[in-house]
């Protein structure tokens, strides 16, 4: 494969985003390009490379994004003639042929934010790795660093709670799962209102009913959004197991985010939409 496109490829699956290869597979009759050619569409669109140009290039970019946005890889066929081809999308063109596109979607491997070491988070930094996440630690303790490098995590970030809160937009992609579990009120707070200014997918906190009705309270006065906090925001964390200590807790923490993942129903802790739901009204 060109070098150009490896690059591309790899250039978006290190921001924690997805992106498309597009090969064209099998070919009938005349079209722009030839069985092998190949093309890289990222999820925002952008192109690297081309597969024939003009209309058709647009619609197969507009079809990748789809099956980014998705994260299916997919068969698509296009047509190049003046008549009707059962299964082929028309382009418009009359080189008189058929194209078969595979659009291969690469979706980077899913990674974890856990701000703070403690009691909890030792155990979870654990729990995700074998789940498959690649995990990235915050703390504030300088003992961590070397903890949290025999965990495995790939980066480490020590310093301050005013240092780590900064760090927080520069440390997590678009699509992380943060996970709050420093167990200091003031500074839980800081960390979980700069994880929700992110492009985190999900901000798991850890914590009582109470600190979480407050956290919602307070962050929706500080604007933002109902919407969001019941999207993005969840906490107590964790699957109602009676868990009882750290080990446990962080095993409730990975079994939800597994059932939420693969879509089960499960009894979950969370009560941040219902503290939005209780908050609009009052």
């Amino acid at each position: 494969m060109d070098e150009l496109l490896i690059s591309a490829m790899l250039e978006y699956l290190k921001k924690g985003m997805r992106v498309a290869l597009c090969e064209i597979v099998h070919k009938e009759g005349s079209a722009p390009r030839d069985v092998g050619a190949r093309m890289v569409v990222g999820e925002d669109g952008r192109r690297f490379g081309t597969i024939g140009g003009g209309v058709f290039e647009a619609e197969l970019v507009s079809d990748a994004v789809k099956a980014i946005l998705e994260g299916r890889s997919r068969l698509v066929k296009y047509s190049f003639t003046d008549k009707p081809v059962e299964g082929a999308k028309e382009t418009g063109l009359i080189c008189g042929g058929v194209l078969w596109v595979f659009i291969d979607v690469f979706t980077p491997v899913p990674r974890a934010v856990v701000v703070g070491l403690g009691n909890v988070g030792r155990p979870l930094v654990s729990i995700l790795k074998l789940l498959g996440f690649d995990v990235v630690a915050l703390d504030t303790s300088t003992e961590s660093e070397r903890i949290a490098r025999d965990a495995g995590v790939s980066s480490v970030f020590i310093g301050s709670v005013e240092e780590l809160a900064s760090k927080i937009g520069e440390a997590v992609r678009k699509r992380d799962y943060v996970f709050i579990v420093y167990g200091d009120i003031e500074a839980d707070y800081v960390f979980t209102k700069e994880s929700l200014k992110s492009g985190a997918e999900a901000v798991w906190l850890l914590g009582s009913r109470r600190k979480v009705y407050e956290f919602v309270k307070k962050l929706a006065s500080e604007g933002f959004s109902p919407d969001d906090l019941a999207r993005r925001l969840r906490g107590p964390i964790g699957l109602d197991i009676g868990a009882d200590t750290p080990e446990e807790i962080a095993v409730s923490v990975g079994a939800e985010l597994v059932a939420l993942r693969r879509g089960a129903k499960v009894e979950s802790l969370n009560v941040v939409p219902k503290a939005v739901a209780d908050l609009s009204k009052s």
